[in-house]
């Protein structure tokens, strides 16, 4: 037999005193405020690539945008950034922050508005080797919270194709060696093969950076040169008529990049007396070169007189024309041409 309870909501009219009443209020308020922010903002994280290569850059573009009616601000406090993220493996284990704390400045979004910032997640967490990560990004600020949909990258490894170490110009008057290990490693994309350097400390065990010097065909090796300075060049080909050349520096710096034609000439690196190193040969098709316009372009000479018009002949036979025939010689000519009489006359 089912047994019924009473309940003193439905069944009676209850009294809550006043002070308590506001109470309630106020904790209904309290659990609807909330709801209500997270619906005036919104975080969506995407990537270029979702395949990286290990040391290489991660950079992450998270789109902030306003839903609510009013301009929101936010700002970083003493602790926390208004903007983090949430990073794990693929078993779900949290990778830890490194380095510095994430700092971004102060930002107002208008009602309706949307901002992007652009984050590199390699100096910040501890994203050095290889494997399958989750990242969502997370905002805090203005009584608004956010978190976004996980996106998913992955960490691979290449082939290496070149390496070598070579030793950095010592200051006057410094003794302490510097070393630069340099190394190509080649990477399979989904339609060719990408060429990446690989700048390292080894003595110190120090990662500069993993610098992608573009797209190359499988045709013969790069050409590798090292100047008197440290810096490495690299010349190799990108397309059946193009050759792509890239200067990287000891602090993985990309100096100069250019892509050359083999059209004319095959381009090639050449080492000078002074010890540096540039390319010979080909044509340079970007950047292409500002030619320099001369003073005579710039100012070129007037042009000549426009040669004085004609004269008109109002005479319809022009100067040089034969004259129309006299009216003697016109009757003359109508009275040769005339035909004969036929009235004939005997003798």
């Amino acid at each position: 037999m089912t047994r019924h309870f009473p309940c003193p909501c439905l069944d009676q009219r209850v009294n809550v005193p006043p002070m308590r009443r506001s109470m309630v209020f106020a904790l209904l308020a309290a659990l609807v405020v909330p709801l209500r922010a997270q619906a005036q903002i919104s975080v969506q994280l995407t990537m270029e690539r979702d395949a990286l290569m290990l040391f290489e850059s991660i950079p992450v573009v998270a789109n902030v945008h306003n839903f609510s009616g009013r301009t929101v601000e936010l700002a970083d406090d003493n602790q926390t950034s208004w903007l983090n993220f949430l990073v794990s493996d693929e078993a779900g284990a949290t990778i830890s922050p490194v380095g510095k704390r994430l700092a971004f400045d102060p930002v107002k979004i208008a009602p309706g508005r949307t901002v992007n910032f652009t984050i590199d997640l390699l100096p910040h967490y501890d994203l050095r080797q290889h494997g399958t990560f989750i990242v969502r990004g997370v905002v805090n600020g203005d009584g608004a919270h956010a978190l976004s949909s996980p996106i998913k990258f992955s960490i691979i490894g290449g082939r290496e194709v070149w390496k070598q170490t070579v030793g950095l110009r010592v200051a006057a008057g410094d003794t302490n060696e510097d070393y630069r290990t340099y190394a190509l490693i080649s990477r399979r994309a989904e339609h060719s093969e990408v060429l990446y350097a690989s700048v390292q400390d080894d003595p110190h065990k120090l990662v500069y950076g993993m610098i992608p010097l573009g797209e190359a065909i499988s045709v013969g090796d790069p050409t590798v040169m090292l100047d008197n300075e440290g810096h490495l060049h690299v010349l190799f080909r990108s397309g059946p008529r193009s050759h792509s050349y890239a200067e990287v520096d000891p602090d993985a710096k990309v100096v100069k990049r250019a892509v050359y034609s083999d059209i004319l000439s095959v381009p090639q690196l050449v080492a000078e007396v002074d010890g540096t190193v540039v390319v010979r040969g080909g044509e340079q098709t970007y950047p292409r070169f500002e030619r320099v316009m001369t003073d005579q372009e710039l100012k070129p000479p007037p042009p000549p007189p426009e040669k004085p018009p004609k004269k008109k002949w109002w005479w319809p036979f022009g100067p040089n024309k034969a004259q129309p025939a006299t009216n003697a010689s016109a009757s003359s000519a109508t009275a040769t041409n005339r035909p004969p009489d036929n009235t004939w006359t005997g003798s």
